[in-house]
């Protein structure tokens, strides 16, 4: 007779044919067994699904996807409909576990009277020069409905109980928050408990999606801010007050982006947009900003700028 594995593992991955090396060997180390992992290749275009296959083929516990490129909701939803596990973990292939992480986690679970729920831990922030951040949330009791949406929860700090996916799943219109969304959704039914582990890793890079110095992320975030708040159940239950916080600190990253790509006539427009729209937020501070941009955007740049 088999048995089903404790935890399902889901790595949702694009052209990090080097980063998901050190993802999927933190798995392989891990000291608790009991699991499986499903690893989708979402249409990587470098060598990704030649180095998995190459490292996971004497490994029976891993299985490997290939699909058209399609964004990580779409790609975590996919790996989870071929799980066996009672409990599924996301974890984004540049991000990577400690090797106690499941046994901590195994062990607080089957130690708990209520287990049908959503778990989440700590976890720590690595950039490329080692310098580490512990990230430690203030956990209230009960949760707040906007809990997730003033504190950061990447996925890899997330252990859901499968009944949970059943009704619930990443929204594929969402993207760099859909995270969020979905937690947010899960608070609104489920409970939640908090577990005082540390042992997830979250690997700052040039390259995370979140990095506004090369990406329009806040853009994004605002997109998928307003599926939440505009849902029929849950964004009702979130305070306007709370939503309004949100998309005008979405406005603020998005007039940031453009700065750094030296495109400062929209970066104005972004904080003149967030004047309009949320007048009674930062008022003096939104003026003071315009300012500054307008001074770099009709400065003429100095002739060795000019070939730079």
């Amino acid at each position: 007779m088999t048995t089903s594995p404790f935890f399902s593992i889901i790595i949702p991955t694009y052209n990090r044919c080097e980063l998901v090396k050190k993802c999927i060997a933190s798995i392989q180390q891990q000291t608790y067994k009991n699991w499986e992992c499903i690893i989708v290749n979402d249409g990587s275009t470098d060598n990704t699904a030649h180095e998995i296959q190459r490292i996971i083929e004497n490994d029976t516990r891993f299985s490997l996807i290939n699909q058209q490129n399609s964004e990580r909701a779409i790609s975590r939803n996919n790996g989870a409909k071929k799980v066996k596990g009672d409990y599924f973990i996301f974890i984004d292939s540049d991000d990577y576990f400690e090797p106690e992480h499941l046994s901590n986690l195994y062990q607080a679970i089957v130690g708990d009277q209520e287990q049908s729920m959503m778990f989440f831990t700590n976890g720590k922030a690595i950039s490329n020069e080692e310098e580490e951040i512990i990230v430690k949330n203030e956990i209230p009791s009960p949760l707040p409905i906007d809990f997730f949406l003033k504190n950061s929860v990447v996925p890899a700090r997330v252990c859901l109980h499968h009944s949970i996916f059943n009704h619930f799943s990443f929204d594929p219109r969402t993207i760099i928050v859909e995270d969020t969304v979905l937690w947010t959704e899960i608070l609104e039914k489920h409970p939640i408990k908090y577990i005082p582990i540390t042992s997830v890793i979250y690997h700052l890079h040039d390259d995370n999606s979140v990095n506004i110095y090369k990406y329009n992320a806040y853009n994004l975030r605002l997109k998928g801010l307003k599926v939440l708040f505009y849902n029929k159940e849950v964004g009702k239950k979130i305070p306007s007050t709370i939503k309004r916080l949100h998309l005008n600190r979405c406005y603020y990253g998005i007039s940031d982006y453009h700065f750094y790509q030296k495109n400062h006539l929209k970066a104005i427009s972004w904080i003149i947009k967030s004047i309009i729209k949320f007048p009674e937020l930062d008022l003096k501070y939104k003026f003071v900003r315009s300012l500054f941009l307008l001074k770099f955007a009709f400065t003429k740049p100095k002739a060795h700028e000019i070939h730079a």
